[in-house]
């Protein structure tokens, strides 16, 4: 009798313990034998320790091996309220969505709907593409579905901020923006070479393929092919969507402070397929692990090994795959790719060797999170690099200056040209308004010399004027999003200079009148 009530209390203890570990598993449930329980005990001491350095309010950590999850785990804060970060929660993909653009690509062409070596004119036929046809230059025939794949093409990136800045907010924005860049660069008669160039644009007009050819949304396919096979049930192609299933509020970088972002180009439907896809941790480890085991996630196939070998693949070394880049870390060759939009960064890495897969996720990005000028290279690169070599056993490597350090120089040089600058306006003012003596006017003479200094102090205010109100320099409006505080304080010393001119105008002034018989 005693024994039967071990056995029930084993039984109900088990049916108790069970599901507490599975429902852990969204968090940081850990089975495998490779790595002792100390690892991740660095893990998570290396990623608290760079949060506090990098000054990080939330983080979302996912690591696989072979074909299951190793570590799940949400770190600091979603939002202003403090809610929680959780493997759960919807973080922007920023660039890493153009893997999933390319998937989808060579999904249609498993099929025989898409010939990756065919011009890509082909698979853009709209009512709008046949006004295009008639005037387009032959060298549109040179460029192919691969050559947009492997970034190729020779389109840039520069000449696609003022679509990103005037992107529509419709149903029809990615088509919108499709056609625009196929007027923009498919009758461009100098593109004969065909080298690595990365842009947006070609992962654009791969959306809008996938979107013809499927005869879906850009947005369903992906839901359907992709989405659904891989259970990532918190991933979403809109904004909105991803709201409503508690997506991590983006912070920039004001003056080294996180300030939460709710302004405009958050999201940009148009550029949908070459970087606005959202997904969280726990989503993005079901898709490493079908890229790392040939197309495969449980019993779903979602491309052949060889697409997945094909996808991987750079044309030549240190140029670009499909949606991928290969690098090295600690030693070992790697494929990965970072994402960034406002207020998001992100960070994968697959070490095919090992089966391997990390995805990094945070909640704020600016300028200053790159390793100028390679602005490939952010904050959730260093720290999936650093989780990399933890899980390998290897020094974190260079950890380079922290965001406080960084914001340390540039606010004290900032503070040094403002100091100067209005040391310089204390003087003239002196020279020009106080001083009444005709040896102390600012100008004996007028010259040419003293005239030329007055026009430059007021030509920063009106070049700045023409940046600000015009899109003639797209990056400038791009500089504005990404380091807001760098963008006001240049606008602050150009309204100073100004201020300096109308001081030297009315001592010039002064000076003309004192020297009038």
């Amino acid at each position: 009798m005693k024994m039967k009530r071990k056995i029930k209390a084993i039984i109900f203890c088990g049916l108790f313990i069970f599901p507490q570990c599975s429902a852990a598993q969204d968090d940081e449930c850990i089975q495998n034998e490779q790595y002792e329980d100390s690892v991740f005990s660095k893990v998570d001491a290396y990623i608290t320790g760079e949060m506090k350095r990098q000054q990080l309010p939330g983080l979302s950590l996912g690591i696989v091996k072979d074909d299951r999850i190793l570590y799940l785990k949400g770190y600091g804060h979603a939002d202003p309220s403090g809610r929680p970060v959780t493997p759960d929660t919807p973080f922007g993909l920023g660039s890493i969505s153009k893997s999933f653009t390319a998937m989808a690509v060579l999904q249609l062409a498993e099929e025989g709907k898409i010939d990756l070596d065919a011009p890509v004119q082909r698979y853009l036929q709209g009512f709008q593409y046949q006004t295009i046809v008639k005037t387009m230059d032959t060298s549109a025939d040179t460029i192919t579905v691969r050559h947009l794949l492997n970034q190729t093409s020779g389109f840039s990136q520069i000449s696609t901020f003022s679509n990103t800045l005037s992107s529509r907010n419709d149903q029809d924005a990615l088509e919108q923006n499709a056609m625009s860049y196929a007027e923009k660069f498919l009758h461009q008669a100098n593109i004969k070479e065909h080298s690595f160039r990365y842009s947006n644009a070609n992962y654009v007009l791969l959306g809008y393929i996938v979107q013809q050819i499927s005869g879906q949304s850009y947005g369903d396919y992906v839901k359907e092919h992709i989405f659904r096979p891989l259970s990532m049930k918190n991933s979403f192609i809109t904004h909105d969507e991803a709201i409503e299933h508690g997506l991590a509020t983006p912070y920039r970088r004001i003056f080294g402070y996180n300030v939460a972002y709710e302004g405009p180009y958050i999201y940009i439907p148009g550029d949908l397929p070459a970087g606005y896809l959202y997904s969280s941790a726990k989503d993005m480890s079901h898709y490493l692990i079908s890229q790392i085991n040939g197309g495969r996630f449980e019993n779903d196939i979602l491309l052949s090994p060889e697409g997945i070998e094909l996808m991987q693949t750079e044309p030549v070394p240190g140029t670009y795959a499909m949606g991928w880049q290969s690098d090295n870390v600690g030693g070992f060759p790697v494929i990965g790719h970072p994402g960034g939009s406002i207020g998001f960064q992100s960070q994968t890495w697959i070490v095919p060797e090992q089966k391997l897969g990390v995805i990094v996720f945070a909640n704020v990005l600016d300028a200053i999170d790159t390793d100028l000028p390679k602005t490939d290279v952010i904050t959730t690169t260093h720290i999936a690099s650093g989780i990399i070599n933890i899980l390998n056993d290897q020094p974190i490597g260079e950890v380079g200056l922290s965001i406080p350090q960084k914001y340390l120089l540039v606010n004290v040089l900032m503070l040094l040209l403002s100091a100067w600058l209005l040391y310089t306006i204390a003087r003239t003012a002196k020279r020009c308004l106080w001083k009444l003596d005709s040896d102390n006017l600012c100008y004996s003479e007028v010259s040419f010399r003293g005239i030329s200094k007055i026009v430059l102090y007021f030509a920063s205010l009106m070049i700045i004027l023409v940046l600000s109100v015009t899109q003639v320099v797209p990056i400038w409006h791009i500089a504005t999003i990404y380091q807001p505080d760098v963008i006001l304080w240049v606008k602050i010393m150009a309204a100073l200079l100004s201020l300096k001119g109308c001081i030297e105008i009315i001592g010039l002034v002064r000076s003309i009148r004192k020297n009038i018989p």
